[in-house]
């Protein structure tokens, strides 16, 4: 869209139309409604922003329909050198010895928080790239044609759900070469040389998937039957959006701006809290048990990770953490207990085709035995079927089973859960048949309607109260 309008001069109205008519296959009707409003959005911005200092003689930026970019080779020790290539893509201008890139993001950049890294890098890049030739993801190594430099720089950071706007970086060539060796240099070099994995949801989208050591194969995990379709990525959440209307995975999927109060409940926010309340406190070094002073210092109002609470369900938060001290993991002597909060646990599904994408609330370790640590937030214990109750407790038992979480490793699967009347906490039985094959039905009917549907069209109805993208949805019925 932006290329038409900035390279082609159409209207916002006929560029949308001409990206509509000629697009690879008709665009998602919530992609429609976001584009045409970001669209505007930016084009507001950019008419808005203005240098600190004039431009030479007056002159115009020009829009640049290449990416910059630039090649350099890094000392990684030991008399090793890798070559490493560094891009940035947004809207490009220049003139007059003058460029700047403006990064466009999803949501509002009123209060985003600066990230000096990546700004230095933007900015060392802009200050002495060269022009990209070949596409953004055609393989390496990238063709470049040198350009004449600039002798200033500037980043800009543009909201497109609001129009807001950030100048991150203005200065000259040389201010910007400063920038990049003392803020990004480090980590570039880090990423340059680095040589682990880190198996997450971009896994799916991944050539190396099926040949990846971070990533194991293990043909019938979801117990449905595949090979023939075009691989995709699943999870629980996923499913669970899919269920609620398959137009909403679309939107997740696309990034699209929600609106999170439709969908945050008090309960929710209160759950959220306390989980990033104990993830915070899980991942200090070396992991210790959680203690009775570490709890929230204000009961009525406080706050973890983005989610804040106030009132009953804040001190309902706060009797949780309080009681989750007496049944924390993470006892044992120093140095024997390990903790990994929150981990990614990646698996290929080959019969299904499909890579799974899971999220441990705690893998820990215990002297040589490995466990799972699911921890649940509810109002009151309900003790009918926990893994219908708890797919995510059903789903580690299926990994656990078919060894994808930790291995050559046995890993126990437990069950914390904090409710209002006290915790409880149980293991279920990774070596009981009768588990395992009740597990298994409950991550197969979590997937199979997924699998099995040919596309992601709106579900329309009660779901539209609380779909954080009906604002994008012309089917929306809230």
């Amino acid at each position: 869209m932006l290329d038409y309008v900035e390279h082609d001069g159409y209207s916002v109205g006929e560029a949308l139309q001409h990206w509509q008519r000629h697009a690879d296959r008709s665009p998602p009707p919530m992609l429609v409604g976001w584009v045409a409003k970001a669209v505007r959005h930016y084009l507001s911005a950019s008419a808005g922003i203005a240098w600190g200092q004039a431009l030479p003689d007056e002159s115009e930026l020009t829009p640049v329909s290449r990416n910059w970019g630039r090649r350099r080779q890094f000392d990684v020790g030991d008399g090793g050198e890798v070559t490493h290539e560094e891009v940035v893509s947004g809207r490009r201008f220049e003139g007059s010895g003058v460029r700047e890139l403006r990064l466009l993001r999803t949501r509002s950049v009123r209060d985003r928080a600066r990230d000096e890294a990546e700004i230095a890098l933007v900015a060392g890049v802009v200050a002495s790239a060269g022009v990209v030739l070949s596409g953004m993801w055609e393989k390496r190594p990238l063709a470049l044609r040198s350009a004449p430099g600039p002798h200033r720089v500037r980043v800009v950071e543009i909201g497109c759900s609001d129009g807001s706007y950030n100048v991150l970086f203005e200065g000259t060539t040389q201010q910007a070469h400063e920038k990049y060796r003392r803020d990004a240099e480090p980590a570039v070099v880090d990423a340059a040389s680095g040589i682990g994995y880190l198996p997450g949801p971009d896994c799916g989208g991944c050539d190396l998937i099926g040949l990846c050591p971070a990533v194991p194969v293990r043909p019938g995990l979801l117990g449905v039957d595949g090979s023939s379709l075009p691989r995709r990525s699943w999870s629980l959440s996923s499913g669970r959006s899919f269920d609620e209307c398959p137009a909403r995975l679309v939107a997740e999927r696309l990034f699209l701006p929600r609106e999170r109060t439709a969908e945050d409940s008090d309960y929710t926010r209160r759950g959220q809290a306390v989980h990033a309340w104990l993830e915070d406190l899980h991942r200090r070094e070396p992991a210790r048990t959680c203690a009775t002073d570490e709890i929230p210092p204000t009961p009525d109002e406080w706050s973890a990770g983005r989610w804040s609470v106030a009132g009953e369900q804040a001190r309902l938060g706060v009797q949780m953490i309080a009681d989750h001290t007496l049944t924390c993991a993470l006892r044992g002597p120093a140095g024997h207990v390990e903790a990994h909060p929150e981990l990614p646990v990646v698996v290929f599904d080959s019969k299904a085709n499909v890579v799974v994408v899971a999220k441990m609330d705690l893998l820990y370790r215990s002297g040589d035995v490995w466990s799972v640590r699911e921890t649940k937030t509810v109002s009151a214990l309900d003790e009918s079927d926990l893994l219908t109750q708890f797919p995510q407790l059903a789903l580690a038992v299926v990994l656990s089973a078919e060894d994808g979480i930790q291995a050559g490793e046995r890993v126990r699967v437990e069950l914390e859960r904090l409710s209002a009347s006290g915790p409880v906490t149980g293991e279920l039985d990774v070596d009981d048949p009768e588990v395992v094959a009740a597990a298994r039905t409950v991550v197969r009917a979590r997937a199979e309607a997924w699998h099995a549907s040919p596309s992601l069209t709106a579900k329309p109805g009660k779901v539209c109260t609380t779909c954080p993208f009906n604002q994008w949805c012309p089917e929306s019925k809230a």
